[in-house]
């Protein structure tokens, strides 16, 4: 760097050399009574050509502190002065042929000093460095963030020549006294200017940026992570904070928003997702984590009568599906109980049903599996008729994603004899049951289920733990000795179609897509949307 600055190509934006033994560090922010610059122990270092004596990189006694908006400009020099050999060009001559070593440095040298006086005499790229430096204090907190907050605090500094303390530093108040046409007055801007110093900067970090294509995701991703990233991708984040500025600068004084600095270069025939879903940050996050896959939301939601279904599913997923039903992008939802869906009410079958509408709306496709019980019939029949309220083109839901068991879970999906073996193995030896005892429970009534707790609590003197009984059953189901062959348990068929459905679901990186998605018979059976009538005036009007 300070060879650099003895050929005039690149410098710091001041110095300072070390102070007497009684006088404090120099403080940013400025202090009365030590600024440095009015004491002459600190000076400004960008004038071409310098007029200062530069010193040696061993001298300890001064220091130069540079601006991590130099970065741009100082890669064109490091680009300028460093010599790319290709040996293998060399290696693949005659050999015969003797290499000119003297005449082939010539010509590199020329070079060097033709690039060194362009460089020397080349003041863009130093002023858009200063121009970023002098505005930072207004913008660059808004560049770090993640689309959601910005960090508008400074941490602290300490050297044997500067003390910088960015906690007492209140950006709101800094702010209220911007005025950006001093910026403009100061570096004689005008909108082709600044435009063309935005584009270079959008540019720079676009070519230079290994992550370039995941722009959109790494914008949302914490301030705190993102600067953990190393070489050109650290540069390339810095250059884009660099950017980001030039760009509210633009705004200020000229009152157009420019494109984001990744989509300055080449044309963009569709934004993706588009531009005025982008306004709403949850909503454009939501996009961009689908379009990379990375969105955890469930695809399906399995909303099951109890724990003790939930459990036989997680096995069946594990055992049967080889899987957690997580990786198959299924969530299940205990209800407790048919009457926790259907309610007590008149409208007892509203509440479930909009939570339906809701999970179809925000894409998550809901599947109901209950006992049939109390209302449930009633449920799958009023879900028939149930109308969206998000949408005015399908109904909440389809006759098909509500799957009601003609007795039970265990009634449907088991034998007789494999539900009395199930319970014998939970007993532990005090007691066993026998397939006729659980035959007449489930023609003893209309809640065999309920039957069947009693028949156990009267034999054992204990309750009926319902989920370790599904473990059981899996467990018998599961088994090569099983009467019955898997694929053809009703319960497996109904798991294997959710899987499918849930697979079929693609979450949507487009608002287009989702709005096809919505109008379409996934989610419900289509409707035919409200009529309109023409009142006195020849007006159409909500009927």
């Amino acid at each position: 760097m300070v060879r650099f600055e003895r050929l005039g190509l690149f410098a710091p934006v001041f110095r300072v050399r070390t102070p007497g033994a009684n006088e404090p560090p120099f403080h940013i922010p400025l202090r009365k009574g030590n600024n440095w610059f009015r004491k002459r122990l600190a000076w400004d270092t960008t004038e071409i050509p310098p007029s200062y004596e530069i010193p040696s990189h061993l001298d300890r006694t001064q220091e130069g502190y540079y601006s991590v908006f130099q970065l741009d400009y100082l890669n064109a020099v490091l680009q300028g002065m460093t010599l790319h050999v290709k040996l293998d060009a060399y290696l693949d001559r005659d050999k015969e042929d003797a290499i000119d070593w003297t005449k082939n440095s010539g010509v590199w040298m020329r070079h060097a000093e033709g690039m060194a006086e362009t460089l020397r005499t080349h003041e863009y790229r130093r002023g858009v460095s200063f121009l970023c430096q002098y505005i930072s204090n207004w913008y660059y907190p808004r560049t770090q963030g993640d689309q959601r907050t910005i960090q508008i605090g400074a941490g602290s500094f300490l050297d044997r020549w500067i003390s910088i303390n960015g906690h007492g530093w209140n950006w709101h108040e800094k702010v209220k006294d911007w005025k950006p046409q001093t910026a403009e007055r100061l570096f004689d801007l005008t909108p082709e200017k600044l435009r063309h110093a935005y584009d270079g900067l959008a540019g720079e970090q676009e070519h230079c940026d290994p992550l370039q294509h995941w722009y959109q995701l790494m914008q949302f991703i914490s301030v705190r992570e993102r600067a953990r990233l190393k070489g050109d991708a650290l540069r390339a984040e810095t250059l884009r904070s660099a950017a980001h500025m030039l760009r509210f600068l633009h705004r200020d004084l000229y009152g157009e928003e420019l494109p984001h600095p990744n989509e300055v270069t080449g044309t963009i025939i569709v934004h993706v997702p588009e531009l005025a879903v982008r306004q709403d940050a949850r909503h454009y996050l939501e996009f961009v984590v689908n379009r990379f896959g990375l969105n955890p939301q469930p695809k399906l939601a399995l909303i099951v009568e109890g724990q003790s279904e939930e459990r036989a599913v997680e096995k069946i997923f594990e055992r049967y599906f080889g899987a957690h039903h997580g990786i198959y992008g299924i969530e299940i939802i205990v209800l407790g109980g048919v009457d926790n869906a259907t309610g007590a009410r008149e409208d007892r079958f509203r509440a479930i049903l909009r939570l339906v509408d809701y999970l179809h709306h925000h894409q998550t496709l809901t599947y109901v599996i209950l006992d049939n019980e109390n209302y449930a019939k009633r449920l799958k029949e009023e879900a028939k008729r149930a109308k969206s309220i998000h949408g005015s083109q399908r109904y909440v839901t389809r006759p098909g994603y509500i799957r009601i068991w003609k007795d039970s879970f265990e009634f449907d999906n088991f034998s007789c004899s494999e539900i009395a073996a199930a319970m014998s193995i939970q007993a532990q030896g005090h007691t066993t049951f026998t397939s006729a005892e659980v035959a007449a429970c489930r023609k003893a009534g209309q809640n065999p289920g309920s039957n069947l707790q009693g028949l156990y609590k009267q034999k054992a003197c204990y309750g009926l733990n319902k989920v370790r009984l599904s473990e059981n059953l899996v467990e018998i189901m599961m088994s090569q000795d099983s009467e019955h062959t898997i694929q053809r348990r009703p319960i497996v068929k109904t798991l294997e179609h959710v899987a499918r459905l849930a697979a079929r679901n693609l979450l949507p990186a487009m608002s287009e897509v989702w709005e096809r998605n919505q109008v379409s018979k996934y989610f419900g059976k289509k409707r035919k949307p409200p009529q309109c009538a023409e009142d006195g005036n020849g007006l159409s009007g909500d009927v």
